[in-house]
C-alpha cells in the first residue's frame, strides 16, 4: 500500500468522526436537546478524544510497518549475507558466535515490535521513527504540531488512566483537534514518503 493510500484511510476515518462529533454537538445545542448527549457530554467528548488518539497511533504503526516492509523487502533483494552485516555491526564476534548464520539478511519488524515502541506521544514518536530511519524532525509541519498533539496525547492519557473529565473541552475543540491531528499525519506521510522515494 501506498503511504498516501495509508494516510487517506485514516483521513476518512477521523473525518466520519468529525461527523460524529457535529451530530453531537447539534443534539446538544437543538432548542429541545436530546438528553441522552446534552446529559452525558463529559463522556461523549471523553470518548470522541479517545477514538482520535487511537486512530493516530493505528495510523502510527501502519505507516511504520509498511516502510519497514519496504526496507525489509530491499536489503532481501540485494542479497547481502547475513553474516556479513552482522560482523560489521556486532562488536567482538566470536567464530562460534549462535548470531552468525548462513542466509541472505531480511530484517522484518512485526506490528507487535512496532506497537511496543510507537506511541501518540510524539516524542516518542520520533524516537520510534528514528530507529527506522525517519527523521521527522526535518518537516516543519511536524514541529509546529507536534507541542499540540502532545497536549491532547496527554489529556487522553490521564483520562485513560485517572478518570480524569474532560470539563475543558468542547465539541468544538475536538473538531479543531482533529484538524491538527490531519495536518500532523500529513506532515509523517510527507516525510516517509520523500525517505522512500530515495
Amino acid at each position: 500500500m501506498e503511504f498516501k493510500e495509508l494516510y487517506e484511510k485514516y483521513e476518512d476515518l477521523l473525518n466520519k468522526l468529525k461527523e460524529i462529533i457535529i451530530q453531537s454537538q447539534q443534539r446538544v445545542l437543538a432548542e429541545d436537546p436530546d438528553e441522552i448527549f446534552s446529559n452525558n457530554v463529559n463522556f461523549f467528548v471523553k470518548s470522541y478524544l479517545i477514538n482520535t488518539c487511537t486512530y493516530l497511533e493505528a495510523y502510527l504503526q501502519d505507516i511504520a510497518l509498511e516502510h519497514t516492509s519496504r526496507i525489509s523487502s530491499r536489503l532481501k533483494s540485494i542479497s547481502v549475507p547475513h553474516n556479513f552485516l552482522y560482523w560489521r555491526l556486532a562488536k567482538d564476534v566470536k567464530d562460534k558466535d549462535k548470531n552468525l548464520s548462513f542466509e541472505i539478511a531480511e530484517y522484518k519488524v512485526s506490528k507487535k515490535e512496532l506497537s511496543d515502541s510507537i506511541s501518540g506521544n510524539p516524542y516518542k514518536t520520533i524516537k520510534a521513527f528514528r530507529l527506522i530511519g525517519i527523521d521527522l524532525n526535518s518537516n516543519e509541519k511536524f514541529q509546529k504540531n507536534k507541542d499540540v498533539i502532545s497536549s491532547i496525547v496527554i489529556k487522553r492519557n490521564n483520562i485513560i488512566h485517572h478518570n480524569d473529565d474532560a470539563s475543558d473541552i468542547s465539541f468544538s475543540d475536538l473538531l479543531l483537534n482533529i484538524d491538527v491531528f490531519l495536518d500532523y499525519m500529513a506532515s509523517i506521510e510527507e516525510t516517509v514518503t520523500s525517505v522512500n522515494e530515495i
